[in-house]
């Protein structure tokens, strides 16, 4: 979360389950958030979607136990 103005962190902690924003918060947008839950949930392979999201294998673990941890936050596709 380095680099972010201070408006949009403040607008985080108006989101309900979040207390306090630190480092280990990922930040997830609605279109990646729904493709990962497919892969979650199996209906959609791993290689298949980091290419469809132009990301590797690493980052789509690290949104992953992101998700699973409930330590994310989603945010407007651009």
């Amino acid at each position: 979360m380095d680099n972010v103005p201070e408006s949009k962190l403040a607008n985080l902690h108006k989101m309900p389950g979040i207390k306090t924003v630190s480092g280990d918060y990922t930040e997830i947008t609605r279109t990646q958030y729904n493709a990962i839950k497919l892969v979650m949930e199996g209906k959609h392979g791993k290689t298949r979607t980091s290419r469809e999201l132009k990301h590797n294998n690493v980052w789509l673990d690290r949104r992953i136990r992101a998700i699973d941890e409930n330590k994310y936050y989603i945010t407007e596709d651009e």
